[in-house]
């Protein structure tokens, strides 16, 4: 396993931005099968990589995961400070395609996020759904009327008012036959603060949006010791991989 930090400057931004990279120990012929791995609200790029079964997951099944740093954006373009979702977009993900052997194929490519990288994971696919072939939301902010509660310095995202149905918004004016087309994973714990506005959600995402969305709830709260089974969960529905984990490290 290779585990990278890369930092290069941001000419979006201004700034120094870090991306922490998961690759198999050999590599194979071909790019690599690629998941934009997103973080939640008060973390950083390597909370995944800290807090989680994800290394040997990754080396396991030669998938290479990319976690960028995201700060408290909501993966937006922040109304009163900078371009992050441009930044994402525009130089994020297509540097690190040259600088590694990372496939830019739609089915080689799957995004997928906790909290408020759950949101942003939605929302990069509302944006893009071509990019890739699957989505999925673990613990999503999924009803943004939550963020005054949870973000003090909200207004700097999203100014004076924050948006409750953004999220709703942006996925109905997607291409709607471009988001049937992905594969949807959406899971939350049945202890968590936000059940209800995900259930509510899902019915959205399956009754007005007509998606076919693998919808799963279990025991667990809004923290990493549900997101770290959440995780292997999510792995085995995107990855369709039958083997265990050796008591969660690689062999």
């Amino acid at each position: 396993m290779a585990l990278i930090t890369i930092t290069r400057a941001s000419q979006l931004l201004a700034n120094q931005m870090r991306t922490t990279v998961v690759l198999p120990d050999v590599l194979p012929a071909q790019p690599l099968r690629t998941l934009w791995l997103f973080h939640g609200l008060g973390d950083d790029g390597s909370g995944w990589q800290r807090k989680t079964a994800l290394e040997p997951l990754a080396v396991r099944d030669h998938v290479a995961v990319v976690m960028p740093e995201m700060d408290r954006s909501f993966y937006q373009n922040e109304a009163s400070g900078a371009p992050y979702f441009d930044y994402l977009t525009q130089e994020l993900i297509p540097t690190m395609r040259q600088l590694l052997p990372l496939s830019a194929k739609p089915v080689a490519n799957f995004v997928a996020g906790n909290s408020m990288g759950g949101f942003g994971a939605m929302m990069l696919a509302a944006a893009h759904p071509d990019w890739f072939s699957a989505v999925a939301a673990i613990s999503p902010v999924c009803d943004l009327s939550v963020v005054p509660s949870i973000m003090p310095d909200f207004r700097r995202v999203f100014g004076g008012v924050v948006p409750a149905d953004r999220l709703r918004r942006s996925l109905k004016q997607a291409d709607p036959q471009a988001l049937r087309k992905l594969r949807w994973y959406h899971t939350i714990g049945d202890a968590d603060f936000m059940k209800q506005p995900n259930d509510d959600f899902n019915d959205f995402l399956t009754r007005d949006l007509g998606l076919a969305v693998t919808y799963e709830t279990g025991p667990g709260d809004h923290d990493w010791f549900f997101w770290n089974r959440a995780l292997q969960a999510t792995w085995r529905w995107l990855f369709d991989s039958t083997k265990e984990l050796n008591d969660g490290k690689n062999n």
